[in-house]
């Protein structure tokens, strides 16, 4: 356990439970309001994704993308058999393969390319890049504020600029982790800072009838990068570290490992014909999403290693953590 940071680990299982929230509207029937957190689950994804980015050795771009592809797109086609094949989504199946089954996946090999650039050129100058891109993130509303509407949270491609912020902020403090180890000695203070970002987030995305609702949303991506900041160090404390290698540490890497499965194969599976059992529909129907996520997961590492050379790993297949 000493070599793994297990902070990246607790972020991505706090981004299953929220991107997944978010998306249980169906689920929570007249308390739909309570089906919330995705923008958060989507930073702190998105920073985790970023953190280990630069802690490898620099390759060539084709190497380098080629690691990206062969981690995330065999799943993606495996999803895109077992879509159509189980879940009698036929018509998705050209979507997902040109997609790569939504916009997070899209962006994200986005980002893997706009990085690679990045570390070759101003691996120097993060801290300063990080600094521009917020400004550009920010500085687009000016932009497009004449536009007749636009949601940076909403289905539109205006927020694929201001989610890189958070990938490069991960990939930033990745490198500061190997620099230098971070001790955190009391957790709680971290945590209520995080709670006061959180806060100003909600505070700030509150006031939908205003007419500078949008302009209020894109202001909200500062406390956003304080949330994903302070919740990294919450989850550096000491407290956490020695509660982490218990079995509450093996259900957290196990969730936290299937972010992407969740991710694909949840809309598949939200019902409503479970709201009579209100609040336990939304635990049961989570834990069934786990249970096909893990499937996926396992179908997707047999499709990867069908093109290798050598026999098939079957612990490799099966193993859960």
């Amino acid at each position: 356990m000493k070599y793994r940071d297990i902070s990246i680990d607790i972020l991505k299982f706090f981004a299953v439970l929220l991107i997944t929230n978010s998306h249980m509207d169906l689920l929570y029937g007249k308390y739909s309001v309570l089906a919330t957190g995705g923008a958060i689950g989507d930073v702190l994804f998105f920073f985790a994704s970023g953190f280990t980015l630069f802690l490898g050795q620099a390759r060539t771009f084709g190497n380098y993308y080629k690691r990206r592809i062969s981690r995330i797109y065999p799943t993606v086609l495996a999803w895109a058999v077992l879509s159509c094949i189980f879940f009698e989504e036929e018509d998705n199946i050209v979507n997902i393969l040109l997609t790569g089954g939504g916009w997070f996946v899209s962006c994200i090999m986005i980002y893997y390319v706009v990085l690679f650039f990045v570390r070759k050129a101003l691996f120097r100058y993060l801290k300063l890049t990080l600094i521009f891109s917020i400004v550009v993130s920010l500085g687009l509303y000016w932009v497009f504020r004449d536009e007749l509407y636009f949601n940076i949270y909403g289905n539109t491609y205006y927020k694929w600029v201001h989610y890189f912020s958070f990938m490069l902020q991960g990939a930033i403090l990745g490198v500061m982790s190997k620099q230098r180890a971070i001790h955190i000695t009391n957790g709680w203070f971290e945590l209520l800072k995080a709670a006061g970002c959180v806060v100003a987030f909600y505070a700030l995305c509150a006031f939908k009838n205003s007419a500078d609702f949008n302009f209020l949303q894109t202001l909200s991506l500062l406390p956003l990068l304080g949330v994903t900041y302070y919740v990294y160090r919450m989850c550096n404390a000491e407290g956490i570290k020695a509660m982490y290698p218990k079995k509450s540490g093996l259900v957290i890497r196990a969730i936290g490992g299937l972010c992407l499965e969740v991710y694909l194969v949840q809309y598949s599976l939200f019902t409503d014909k479970l709201n009579f059992l209100f609040p336990l529909n939304l635990l049961i129907v989570f834990v069934e999403i786990l249970a096909v996520a893990y499937i996926l997961r396992c179908f997707a590492r047999i499709w990867s290693q069908t093109f290798k050379d050598g026999d098939y790993d079957w612990k490799e297949v099966f193993r859960v953590v």
